[in-house]
């Protein structure tokens, strides 16, 4: 007898199929947000303690199980690392086999922000093969800036302005900036920042930190900040920013310099005039 072989399965996907989805369930998500957001200002925002990892509101648990529901009903074979989902569950990230589809999602990322009612938050969704991120989505819905990339097709930004859609598609610079003419953000208030960091820093033009990782990595991405650095994030964090600033062509490390990717504890992005001296700096 004939032994009958198992037929793989086809584990192709068309990316701008799913670059689609994702800016839709973004908008969606962000419209739960922005909910939440109006009603807010009348009654108190209902909150769940993580402890050390933070809070979260209603809002992020229904962004984030919205965005679960729409994944698995399209892609019922992909595994999902979201932020609330795994806080909930006490998930550990070790590592991931490199054929697995993995959406890392952060359904509201600034919850701090978000709490206090300033509008520098976002949804994150990132589709990953392996390690590697193929689809990013990040998404402001109170700004309406919305960033997006997918593997080998571009990083782009579309914003309102006004009444005016402004689309662009991202790529860093060419130009010498020096350490007077940068904005930089990073968290100067870690107790994982060196303490005599800022005594030994160039002179910058200003520092900012905006509390999203998310928006302030696609920020470099954009050009709008020179350059971000963390310490310590989680994939859900910089999954679908990484792979933005990867296709604007800034340049993105870990601190130590090591090849980025999401599953990383640190980030490192930077105009690519900055980059190494900032590298250096940070690891003096």
């Amino acid at each position: 007898m004939k032994k009958t072989q198992k037929k793989k399965k086809n584990t192709t996907i068309d990316l701008s199929q799913v670059l689609e989805l994702m800016i839709e369930w973004s908008f969606e998500c962000g419209e739960i947000l922005n909910s939440h957001l109006i009603r807010s200002y009348n009654e108190p925002l209902k909150l769940l303690d993580k402890g050390k990892q933070g809070l979260a509101t209603e809002a992020d648990l229904l962004s984030e199980a919205y965005v679960m529901k729409q994944i698995h009903a399209h892609f019922p074979d992909h595994k999902i690392l979201s932020e609330e989902d795994a806080f909930s569950r006490e998930l550990k990230m070790e590592g991931v086999d490199e054929d697995q589809y993995l959406w890392l999602i952060d359904p509201l990322d600034g919850t701090n922000n978000f709490f206090n009612k300033v509008p520098f938050f976002c949804v994150s969704l990132a589709l990953n093969k392996g390690s590697q991120t193929l689809a990013g989505v990040v998404y402001n819905p109170v700004t309406c800036e919305l960033f997006y990339a997918v593997r080998g097709g571009g990083a782009y930004l579309m914003r309102l302005v006004g009444d005016k859609e402004i689309k662009i598609r991202l790529k860093a610079t060419k130009s010498k900036k020096v350490f007077k003419e940068a904005l930089l953000s990073a968290n100067l208030t870690s107790k994982r920042v060196e303490k005599d960091l800022l005594k030994s820093f160039p002179e910058v033009r200003a520092m900012r930190r905006l509390g999203s990782a998310a928006l302030e990595l696609s920020y470099v991405a954009a050009g709008m900040l020179d350059a971000y650095w963390e310490y310590r994030l989680q994939p859900w964090d910089m999954g679908a920013a990484g792979l933005i600033c990867e296709e604007a062509g800034v340049k993105i490390s870990n601190i130590k310099g090591e090849k980025y990717h999401p599953f990383g504890v640190s980030v490192l992005a930077a105009d690519p005039a900055l980059y190494t001296p900032l590298k250096n700096i940070l690891n003096k």
